[in-house]
């Protein structure tokens, strides 16, 4: 295995606000709460009126699945419940970016590609195999692209026509059409540079697993890394739709014009429950041909976030190198340096504490590279240091979480798609690409490793469980290579 190195400046915590309401609303009634509403038969005018009559502020109208969602008070709740067309009435839920920051680190170096690709072998899916990915969509559903992206990414790797942002405050008003490159959060800037690569200023590229595909950056997390997985239905629905469209056009949607150019769906985000309107959407764009892909969550111990348990998504967790922090037998405090990822990883994995373990009801797929992952991170929103400068803001950080983990898998579902092409129609499907993924794995089968702490320098054990590993660590080029 070859791996190479590149610049990266100081982590920020990540900043996430949540809103509580007013002990004396509760006490009244008029406690607002982002609701579902489950629809029995078409959604009309008629409906949607009895419902705006009876509290409920219409935030989305999913037509495709029959759920209409809005915000109502506590004492409409039993009213709407009653309406003889609604079947079902439940909570949205909150759901956050599965990520973590990395205590105190400042490591430098530059090359094509990091070891968390040469991990998973991904350097000989492009150079031997001839796999990039390209002719295929990643949908990005996260906190949408900092505005100076075009400073990280290829603007013809965007496809700017199909950003997205859906962040309901009312009935047609999800949006406003340039809110996806508006971010100031950096999170979806982040998870975009694992998938397709980013510059390192104008000095070089660093790789990413599949460069060649095209991004289409949706923005369902505000710009505090949160958000409500109606936004999430939204626009998980929004691009089940336009590959749709794409089908049905026999190709004339997305370019390039003469063929069905698949989409993968990329998630990194969770919560604790799987909302009922979540697991409609995801169903129904399973249903369409587009594929999923999702974080497990940064639990550990306690379980899995959703969707990313839920059994057709296909479910990543975070592991680790031993090697990644040590550098002629110490810690490098000050530069990220390392030689070969080695060909036998036997004991050379680990699974992270934060990852999330895969529990009764839960199902975890596969394991990706998820510890401490370098990229585009601006610290406070598009800052633009000189190379040489000290301190935050910054540009380039190391990221650890499920979220770091999910963009890998991602990219390894494309790769596999652009070989799935190659007859000139798509095979695949959802299931068959996740038990390729799952029997194409490397087995993780021990339970625990030494692992520097960057921040102490002293090596410390890491332990888990059968319940952590799922089928183990991915492998891209086997996958690719099981493809037809």
């Amino acid at each position: 295995m070859r791996k190479a190195l590149f610049t990266v400046a100081l982590l920020v915590v990540l900043l996430v606000s949540t809103a509580a309401a007013s002990t004396a609303s509760a006490a009244n009634g008029n406690s607002p709460e982002r609701i579902f509403v489950e629809v029995d038969g078409p959604i009309t005018s008629g409906v949607l009126d009895q419902l705006k009559a009876n509290g409920l502020n219409v935030l989305y109208v999913f037509d495709e699945i029959g759920f209409v969602a809005g915000i109502a008070n506590d004492k409409d709740l039993k009213r709407i419940s009653r309406l003889k067309f609604v079947k079902n009435v439940g909570e949205d839920v909150q759901v956050f970016a599965t990520s973590e920051t990395l205590p105190s680190a400042s490591p430098y170096g530059f090359g094509r590609y990091t070891w968390n690709l040469d991990m998973i072998n991904v350097p000989t899916v492009h150079e031997e195999m001839g796999y990039t990915g390209k002719g295929v969509y990643v949908a990005v559903l996260d906190t949408g692209l900092v505005p100076n992206w075009r400073d990280y990414f290829e603007e013809d790797r965007i496809a700017t026509e199909f950003g997205r942002a859906f962040l309901a405050v009312s009935l047609n008003a999800h949006y406003n059409p340039n809110a996806w490159e508006a971010d100031t959060h950096g999170h979806g800037t982040h998870v975009t540079s694992t998938i397709i690569g980013f510059w390192v200023y104008d000095f070089y590229r660093v790789s990413g697993v599949a460069p060649d595909v095209k991004i289409i950056p949706v923005k369902v997390l505000h710009n505090t890394g949160s958000g409500w997985t109606t936004d999430i239905a939204a626009g998980i629905l929004y691009i089940a739709d336009l590959y749709k469209k794409e089908k049905e056009s026999g190709g004339k949607v997305l370019p390039p014009e003469d063929e069905i150019n698949p989409i993968v769906i990329s998630m990194s985000l969770g919560g604790p429950v799987l909302s009922q309107i979540e697991k409609a959407a995801i169903d129904y764009a399973i249903d369409q041909g587009v594929f999923i892909v999702a974080a497990a969550g940064n639990d550990g111990e306690l379980g899995m976030d959703y969707p990313g348990a839920y059994e057709p998504v296909i479910s990543v967790g975070a592991a680790g190198w031993v090697g990644e922090w040590i550098f002629n037998n110490t810690v490098s405090g000050a530069w990220w340096i390392r030689s070969d990822v080695p060909e036998d990883l036997y004991k050379q994995v680990y699974v992270t504490d934060f990852s999330g373990r895969e529990k009764e009801g839960q199902d975890l797929d596969v394991l990706a590279p998820g510890s401490w992952v370098v990229g585009p991170y601006p610290a406070y929103g598009a800052a633009h240091p000189p190379y040489w400068a000290q301190g935050v803001p910054g540009q380039y950080y190391f990221l650890g979480g499920t979220s770091m983990a999910t963009p890998h898998v991602s990219g390894i579902v494309a790769l596999m798609l652009q070989k799935d092409m190659e007859d000139g129609k798509i095979d695949l499907t959802q299931a068959e690409v996740e038990n390729i993924l799952e029997n194409t794995a490397m087995p993780i089968t021990w339970y625990s490793a030494w692992v520097i702490n960057p921040s102490t320098g002293q090596p410390e054990e890491v332990t888990w469980g059968p319940d952590a590993v799922g089928s183990g660590l991915v492998q891209a080029d086997a996958a690719v290579g099981a493809v037809g």
